[in-house]
This record gives C-alpha cells, structure tokens and sequence, in this order.
C-alpha cells in the first residue's frame, strides 16, 4: 500500500504513512496546514482505518494534547572521546545477496513491537545493501542479532532474545567502526530497554523530533 504525501480534506493537509497496513496493520498521521483541528482527525482517521489501519497515530504542530501519548521519537549522540573501550568484539557476517533474506526476517521478528520501526520489506533491504551497511552478528556459529549503519550514525541494533546482554559488545563493535567525531541515532521514548544501552554507550538526547499520539478511538 503506498502512502499519500498529501492527503487533503476539507479541514486541513496531512501526510499518510500507509505503507505499515498491510504488515502491522498501523498508519500514520502527520498534520501539515490544519483549518479545523478535531473534523480534520475525524477525517484523517476515518481514511485509514477505512484503508485497514487498526491502530492509527497522529503526529504536528497542533496541540494534540487532547489524545493519548504515546510517545515520542528522540535524537540522541555521543562523541567519541565520550565512547566506552571496545571490549570482546562480536563477529560481524555482512549483509549480501546470500544472507539478505536472513537479515530481513531477523529485522522485522526484532522490530515488529518497536513504535514507528517500519517493516523491512525485499525492496528496503536491497536499498540499505546498496547505499548504507549492515551485518548479522554471529556468536559460536548463531546469528545472535544484527546491526545497521552509516559513518556517523547507528542506524538499528537488534538481538535475540536467546543473546540477551549482547547489545552493549554489539553497539560497541560497530560504534568503533565509525570514523566521524560525533555519532548520533534515532530512538522511541517507549523503548527503555535501548535507552538504557544508549546512557550506558554514553549517548545523551539532544532533540525530540516528533511527539506521537493515538488516533484510532473518536
């Protein structure tokens, strides 16, 4: 399902991200120039729940105060001088065309329950084999997780539930890799577990980007 980069109504313009329904059965609502603020919801909301959306989550410059927070998404970085050591450094397999498929499945089983990860479809996973890198982390012969990047920013870091404890070694590994002064990456308020890895890696929020709220109930 494609998304619609300008939806609209007659109360105001609004961005849908669409393309999660047919995987997760969620959409996404990004408000641009509204007239009305409440008929505007009701008509965003009644688009994609009728495209199938079962849950709907709204985001913008409105005061959405009104509805359930759900949370929000946060810049966070760290210098280098601010990284911890490298220690025991995890076995990274690269992703290519022998392992894409592997490298997807793991991505969207990790990342299904995440807030606002989108779904690794085989067009997504050709892109970041093509413009960005990425790696399956192998621990004893078992692929235990998986890391996504560019020099300068991380961009995902997974693992199995049967690795736990392996993220820190794991984003310490591909952190080291990087030759920029300051990394940086893209985190949900909601995701404790990776904000407590990313204070630990010595990365600090330094901006919240968007302040999510849900949209499925009138």
């Amino acid at each position: 399902m494609k998304d619609i980069p300008i939806f609209t109504g007659e109360h105001g313009v609004a961005t849908l991200i669409l393309r999660e329904i047919p995987h997760q059965q969620r959409a996404y609502v990004m408000l641009r120039t509204v007239w009305r603020l409440q008929p505007f919801l009701s008509e965003c909301r009644a688009f994609c729940r009728m495209a199938g959306a079962e849950s709907v989550y709204v985001t913008g410059q409105e005061d959405l105060s009104g509805l359930p927070f759900v949370h929000a998404m946060e810049r966070w970085s760290c210098r280098r001088a601010g990284l911890p050591p490298q220690v025991d450094p995890v076995d990274l397999t690269l992703l290519d065309d022998s392992n894409r498929e592997t490298f997807r499945t793991l991505y969207n089983q990790l990342f299904a329950q995440i807030p606002n990860a989108a779904t690794c479809t085989p067009q997504e996973v050709e892109r970041i084999q093509r413009e960005e890198r990425a790696a399956l982390a192998v621990v004893e012969g078992q692929i235990a997780g998986l890391a996504q990047w560019t020099d300068g920013r991380l961009e995902a870091i997974g693992v199995d539930s049967g690795f736990r404890g392996l993220g820190y070694r794991l984003a310490l590994t591909v952190l080291h890799r990087m030759t920029t002064e300051t990394m940086e990456l893209q985190v949900s308020s909601a995701n404790q577990r990776a904000l407590a890895l990313y204070q630990r890696l010595g990365f600090t929020k330094t901006e919240t980007l968007s302040r999510w709220y849900d949209l499925t109930e009138e």
